[in-house]
């Protein structure tokens, strides 16, 4: 499964620029109604810890996928809000991963069935040709 994984996470990046993790987060935005959320949720929602998050967050900041500010409730806190050029990466790499996963998955098991067929022809008694 990691190489699945792998595998997609590279066409992800390849295509639009974008690592797995970052996707997640940008998605977990794209899911609220007005595109935000407390950073300390995106932490725990994307099972991350902070420092981790933080860099995701200013590197899809840089590239003008999200915005960051203070917290209107809580000044100590802060909420990122995904922008709009950030929702149609989302929806569009969504597309692609889907798409990379289904390819993968497909590869994968195209090699499981190969690598048993090949085992069992490897083992199987001999056949006189006629």
């Amino acid at each position: 499964m990691e190489q699945v994984n792998a595998t997609a996470g590279r066409r992800l990046t390849r295509s639009h620029g974008v690592s797995m993790n970052e996707l997640l987060l940008l998605l977990s935005l794209a899911e609220q109604r007005d595109g935000t959320l407390r950073m300390s949720d995106l932490v725990k929602g994307l099972g991350a810890n902070q420092p981790a998050v933080s860099r995701m967050v200013a590197r899809l900041e840089d590239a003008d996928w999200v915005v960051r500010r203070s917290a209107l409730d809580d000044k100590r806190g802060v909420d990122v809000q995904v922008t709009s050029t950030g929702r149609q990466l989302a929806e569009v790499a969504q597309l692609t991963l889907r798409k990379a996963l289904a390819e993968a998955l497909d590869a994968a098991a195209l090699n499981d069935s190969t690598a048993s067929l090949v085992a069992r022809l490897r083992y199987a008694p001999a056949v006189p040709m006629d």
